[in-house]
């Protein structure tokens, strides 16, 4: 089965591994890209805005909109996932990119909302109204990781993170996200528990990583980095980074969730529409 599958995969993940030099960080595709990215996911987020705004049961709606927003980036992961298995790594897993980093949180997230009760959604809803924003925003004006020498990677990077970006500004502009200190304390509650399993990963296959990128020169990591919580590394976020080679590594970690979940409750509150 698996053979077969490969047999029939491998001729449409070669039609797309088109190689190309790296984008230049700042340069003028990054601009570019950054902008179209973000303007699309603005008009998109306004246009499916007032479809929810003026549909009989607005919730309902949204929840749906999410739903297959979910699903098709579950359809992009698995894409990205076998491009880099296969082109890329040769058939090597790297464990780098195993999607549960914060950029990765909204497919799961959104494709578990309509077997989440009310409150449970409020609390994802907010969660994904302020630090997923705070997320595509970042990974757009600071896109070190997305900028491959394929063009697929390099267009699926840009595409993932306007997809994570119309997420947000949809729940921002809807006012679905919760502004009231219980409402931004439970989302940064979540956002703990996904840090905590972000460490967990990270320290889990820390030998495994080792050992695959000692054995196999394809796989250029040595080791995970979910959420950037890798408690045995320098962060390759350049800030982090800088204070962790002066503070330590944990003081490091501190700083980055801490600041990542204090922009992410200022987003959710200023940005949001309006206060439910």
């Amino acid at each position: 089965m698996i053979f077969v599958m490969k047999e029939f995969l491998m001729p449409l993940l070669n039609m797309t591994a088109w190689r190309m030099e790296a984008p230049r960080l700042f340069g003028a595709f990054h601009i570019a890209a950054a902008v179209i990215t973000a303007a699309a996911a603005v008009l998109l987020a306004s246009f499916f805005a007032k479809r929810v705004m003026n549909a009989e049961d607005p919730d309902k709606r949204l929840v749906k909109i999410l739903t297959v927003t979910g699903a098709v980036l579950a359809v992009l992961e698995v894409y990205k996932q076998l491009f880099l298995f296969y082109i890329v790594n040769g058939g090597t897993y790297d464990w780098w990119y195993f999607p549960f980093q914060l950029c990765s949180v909204p497919m799961y997230l959104c494709v578990l909302l309509p077997a989440m009760a009310p409150r449970a959604q409020r609390v994802i809803l907010t969660f994904m109204g302020g630090y997923t924003f705070i997320s595509a925003a970042a990974a757009l004006i600071y896109p070190e990781d997305i900028l491959r020498t394929y063009t697929a990677l390099t267009l699926h990077g840009f595409i993932w993170h306007g997809i994570l970006l119309f997420i947000s500004l949809l729940i921002l502009i809807t006012g679905r996200a919760g502004t009231s200190a219980k409402a931004l304390s439970n989302a940064a509650v979540l956002f703990a528990a996904l840090c905590a399993i972000a460490v967990m990963i990270n320290i889990m296959t820390e030998p495994l990583m080792q050992s695959l990128h000692a054995a196999d020169p394809a796989i250029v990591h040595s080791y995970a980095a979910m959420f950037y919580l890798n408690p045995y590394h320098i962060s390759p976020q350049p800030l982090v980074g800088a204070i962790q080679k002066t503070a330590g590594i944990p003081a490091g970690l501190l700083l980055y969730s801490t600041a990542v979940a204090a922009a992410g409750s200022v987003a959710a509150r200023l940005l949001n529409k309006r206060d439910r």
